[in-house]
C-alpha cells in the first residue's frame, strides 16, 4: 500500500493555519506527510523536481491565486501527465455553478470543496477518494 501525502495549494495563510490544525488533530491524517504551497507556481516548480509516484497524493487546490491560478495548474499537470499520481480536490470559496461544472468535467479533479475545509470533508477525500458536492 502506498504512503498517503496531503498537499495544500492556497495563498490564504489563515486557511493554511486551519488546515494544519485540522490535519494534525485527526487520527487518520496526523501521521501523514504534508506539504503547503502559497502559489501554483511554487507547487509546479516542486512537482517537477519530486517523484510522487511512490505516494498517494491528495492535492487541495485553490482556484483564485496570484500567478498561476488553479485552472492553469491543472492544465500544466495534464501536460506533464501527472494524473495517476495526484488526486486533486478543488478547494475554493467560489460558489459559481460554472466553476463546479468545469471542475467536474476535468479528469484530474476528484471533487469540489467549498471553503472552509472541515474535518469531515478532509476525511471524505482521503477515505472515499471523492467528496460530495
Amino acid at each position: 500500500m502506498k504512503e498517503k501525502k496531503l498537499i495544500f495549494i492556497d495563498d490564504d495563510e489563515l486557511l493554511i493555519d486551519i488546515v494544519k490544525i485540522i490535519s494534525s488533530t485527526l487520527n487518520e491524517t496526523k501521521h501523514l506527510s504534508k506539504s503547503y504551497y502559497r502559489s501554483g507556481d511554487e507547487f509546479l516548480k516542486n512537482t517537477l523536481i519530486n517523484d510522487y509516484a511512490s505516494t498517494d497524493n491528495y492535492v487541495f487546490l485553490d482556484l483564485n491565486m496570484p500567478g498561476l491560478d488553479g485552472w492553469q495548474v491543472l492544465e500544466e499537470l495534464m501536460a506533464f501527465n501527472f494524473s495517476k499520481e495526484l488526486k486533486i480536490f478543488i478547494l475554493s470559496s467560489s460558489i459559481h455553478p460554472r466553476d463546479k461544472e468545469r471542475a467536474e468535467a476535468n479528469p484530474l479533479v476528484h471533487g469540489y470543496i467549498e471553503k472552509p475545509l472541515s474535518k469531515q470533508k478532509l476525511l471524505d477525500c482521503i477515505t472515499k477518494n471523492k467528496v460530495e458536492v
